[in-house]
């Protein structure tokens, strides 16, 4: 009998055991935005991932003893639906509004962005708020955000955008003056501009549309969600220490 009752709770035991062991963190599948530079984009040359957020997912997977496995080439509205089903377990930089904290869960931010208004040379126009953008037509990338501020006062008030797929269809309608500006993060079009030789038939207004932290987001259906705190602890000292500076200061001289 004691024989049997043994057996029964090494029957229940491996029941409840095997469930934890099959939902723990085997591999860390990362995506980002196609293109966004310097933070998440393909380098042209060795057609590797490269930016700031994938190189600093790859030392917290160091740091975790976690392989990372970088899918780079995912349009962002598809990714956003891989993250939120758990298809794929984290993105490597993202915003917070309200409506994604709905959706995914965030670590805590790594890296500050501000995002500009991009327009064509030579027809610059005065924007200190966002009421000087009523009436006019702008671009923004599919599935964008720029902040809740931003993105509640552009539906409130109705603001005209065209959606656009990537840099060169905006750029395109920008000099044909199919659209009047577009919104862009200050590096990233910065960056594009002068690797592109658009610089001088394209600038920023210099002021912000928005100051806003980057973070990593994960889904909240996969077991790597709970990795979080150790995630934040990592990203703590690596502030600290200097070594996320170091990647940065890679990228953004």
């Amino acid at each position: 009998m004691m024989n049997k009752i043994v057996l029964l709770c090494a029957v229940v035991a491996l029941f409840f055991i095997v469930p934890v062991n099959a939902q723990e963190c085997q591999t860390l599948r990362v995506a980002g935005a196609v293109g966004w530079l310097p933070v998440t984009y393909i380098n042209k040359q060795t057609q590797e991932p490269e930016g700031i957020a994938y190189d600093f997912a790859r030392f917290i997977g160091k740091r975790l003893k976690v392989p990372v496995d970088i899918q780079a080439t995912l349009p962002w509205k598809r990714m956003l639906v891989y993250l939120e089903k758990g298809i794929i377990d984290m993105s490597a930089a993202m915003y917070k509004t309200k409506e994604r904290e709905k959706l995914y869960q965030y670590t805590d931010p790594y890296f500050v962005n501000t995002a500009h208004i991009f327009v064509r040379k030579g027809k610059e126009f005065l924007f200190t708020r966002f009421e000087d953008l009523i009436g006019l037509t702008g671009g923004i990338p599919p599935g964008g955000s720029f902040g809740d501020k931003f993105d509640t006062f552009a539906k409130t008030h109705q603001l005209k955008f065209e959606g656009v797929d990537n840099k060169d269809q905006r750029y395109r309608k920008l000099l044909n003056n199919r659209i009047d500006y577009f919104i862009q993060d200050y590096l990233d079009g910065m960056m594009f501009l002068q690797r592109d030789g658009q610089h001088d038939k394209i600038v920023a207004l210099p002021h912000p549309v928005s100051t806003t932290n980057v973070y990593f987001s994960l889904s909240r259906k996969s077991p790597c969600v709970q990795l979080i705190p150790k995630i934040n602890e990592i990203i703590k000292q690596a502030k600290v220490n200097g070594e996320l500076q170091a990647i940065i200061d890679k990228y953004v001289h």
